[in-house]
């Protein structure tokens, strides 16, 4: 009954969430809270049992023969603040001076302007709102695109690729939730995954590269030669930059915010705090010296959309979780769907879901994903002797193809303003994140987080 159960949890929230008849939030509570419930009638468990299971869920715990518990309030608190943090620097123009300059420097030049491109994606991204990042750099590359004769499609991939590895970021989103599933730090995961983030980054720098080679020649241009662009229409872009919600930057302030910010991520890198801590406490700093009281809570009403929205999610998983793990469903559906994997074959569980767990991830809701798959693999990859940070890393496997995905809403805003169908945009992103999710799987493999 209670693998019975515990499949049924699994499925209805699955359907549920797909078929949007309720949000992943509703769906992570109100489906374990039913199926919780159903579970204690039919077995005669007192139904009180099931705010104990939600606490362990959703808070430390310790006990003398366990590790503590790390429940999911630390990632969730973790990516509140991260978020926040980020918002704050996009609003007081800390990137602004790095990005006009590369543009001053690119001057026409199709190679420069590819890299350039390449560039100011991965820094806007780093807020890890996709929606933003596409706003600004297409508010600032179209009109140049459009005047030089260079591809949209060029410009959507080097907005895209940037953003499927900033989504890979602490505060993207999937690693919370990821940590949140496996009870790991968010620090931990991010170490395992930061070689495959550096190489992959590489790459677009070099995919890059190659397009501003084609782009050279399709358009015949001749380096020195011609100036293609004009000071009005660099000074244009640049505005797009410096001018977006101008009254919010802190110019002044530069040196003060980019000191703070390499001091959390080294913090944050070298694990000498918490994600949680640090971006707490650097939140705070960068509110107090960056604007006024009245300005502070503005800025927290203003950038805190997106940080509850996705910390909401984090702790309705605290509620699945604590139910699916604390019930017994969760070991059961393990035990059973460990029973289907052949001996010869359970070592290599982590190399099989990299690949199985990326056709997930391309077809589900990234919540239904992480919530509604990973619970169920984690349990068996452990039954093989594979680490939960092993089982992490495989599940990331398949963001290098995430954003294919028209489940992800804000890429029709991308196709919009590069003026793609869905069907090319496809095309051309599959064209290149195949490469980049065989740069995932080969880094893993040689760093040693992904088991044969």
């Amino acid at each position: 009954m209670v693998t019975i159960l515990g499949y049924l949890l699994i499925a209805a929230f699955l359907v549920l969430v797909i078929r949007q008849k309720l949000s992943p939030f509703s769906g992570l509570i109100i489906v374990s809270l039913a199926i919780g419930t159903v579970l204690c009638l039919t077995s005669n468990i007192p139904l009180d049992n099931i705010i104990g299971w939600i606490k362990e869920g959703l808070f430390y715990s310790y006990k003398a023969d366990e590790k503590i518990k790390l429940g999911t309030i630390n990632p969730t608190v973790m990516i509140l603040f991260a978020i926040l943090y980020f918002s704050l620097m996009m609003n007081v123009g800390l990137f602004d001076p790095l990005c006009t300059w590369l543009i001053r420097k690119a001057n026409g030049d199709p190679l420069k302007i590819m890299m350039v491109t390449a560039f100011t994606s991965s820094v806007v991204t780093l807020d890890g709102d996709g929606t933003t990042t596409i706003l600004i750099i297409t508010s600032a590359f179209v009109p140049l695109y459009k005047q030089m004769g260079l591809k949209l499609s060029n410009l959507a991939m080097l907005i895209i690729l940037p953003c499927g590895l900033g989504n890979c970021l602490p505060w993207g989103g999937p690693l919370a939730r990821a940590a949140a599933v496996l009870n790991l730090e968010v620090n931990a995961l991010f170490v395992a995954i930061l070689p495959i983030l550096a190489v992959s980054f590489i790459y677009v720098f070099g995919m890059a590269y190659f397009m501003g080679i084609k782009e050279r020649k399709r358009l015949g241009y001749v380096r020195g030669k011609q100036a293609i662009v004009t000071p009005a229409q660099i000074r244009q872009m640049t505005d797009a930059i410096r001018h977006h919600e101008k009254e919010l930057k802190r110019p002044h302030l530069f040196w003060f915010n980019l000191a703070l910010t390499a001091t959390l991520l080294v913090t944050l890198l070298m694990g000498w705090a918490s994600g949680a801590l640090t971006f707490l406490a650097g939140t705070a700093i960068a509110l107090t010296v960056n604007y006024t009281a009245a300005e502070q809570r503005e800025r927290i009403t203003a950038n805190g959309g997106d940080a509850i929205a996705v910390a909401s999610i984090i702790m309705a998983a605290g509620c699945f979780l604590g139910i699916f793990n604390g019930s017994g469903m969760a070991a059961a559906v393990a035990n059973s769907l460990a029973g289907l994997i052949p001996p010869s074959m359970g070592t290599h569980t982590a190399l099989i879901f990299a690949f199985i767990g990326a056709l997930a991830c391309f077809a589900l809701p990234v919540d239904a994903y992480y919530f509604g798959i990973l619970p169920v693999i984690a349990p068996v990859a452990y039954s093989f002797g594979i680490t939960p940070t092993e089982i992490g890393v495989a599940s990331f496997m398949g963001q290098a193809l995430r954003y294919a995905s028209p489940t992800v809403a804000w890429l029709f805003l991308l196709m919009n303003r590069t003026e793609m169908t869905l069907g090319q945009y496809q095309k051309e992103f599959f064209k290149w994140s195949l490469p980049m999710f065989a740069i995932f799987i080969v880094v893993a493999l040689l760093t040693g987080q992904l088991p044969l």
